[in-house]
């Protein structure tokens, strides 16, 4: 009896833990970066060329709709992290005022931002192949530092 109540426990933890995933690792193969000019008092434009790119994000589910973003650099060094949470008002605000219908807005307690086109930061979790779909894009917006910069992501 004891060996049936542990095989069903054990199979009821991996079936969880399966669908549940906690993190996963998108690969970028290619980046796009712009600053913020203090001078102006606007942002760049978006450049037209993607630049190569062997930079990665692993990404967390923490609780909720609470996730730990981190980037990291083609030689495996970190280059910036965020706890962020969806944000349905900038989400709604971003969807009307830009040509990405399918745009989800999350913040972090220090103002950055992490957006994603066409998949969610959940999506991603449940299944990392969503990322393969034509024009998932994963933006980063740092607002905190010196010079605010973004990049964006494919």
């Amino acid at each position: 009896m004891k060996k049936i109540t542990f095989t069903i426990v054990l199979f009821f933890v991996l079936f969880v833990e399966t669908i549940h995933a906690q993190s996963v690792r998108i690969n970028f193969i290619k980046f796009k970066q712009i600053e913020f000019n203090m001078y102006s008092g606007e942002w760049d434009s978006w450049p037209s060329d993607w630049d190569e790119s062997g930079a990665y994000a692993i990404i967390e589910n923490l609780f909720d709709e609470t996730y730990d973003v981190s980037i990291y650099g083609y030689d495996d060094s970190f280059l910036v992290s965020s706890i962020c949470t969806f944000d349905p008002t900038v989400t709604s605000k971003k969807r009307d005022s830009s040509e990405l219908p399918y745009l989800n807005c999350y913040s972090d307690d220090e103002g950055d931002q992490v957006w994603t086109n066409v998949v969610s930061l959940g999506s991603l979790l449940e299944n990392v192949e969503g990322w393969e779909q034509d024009d998932a894009q994963l933006y980063l917006w740092v607002f905190s530092g010196d010079q605010p910069f973004a990049f964006v992501f494919e």
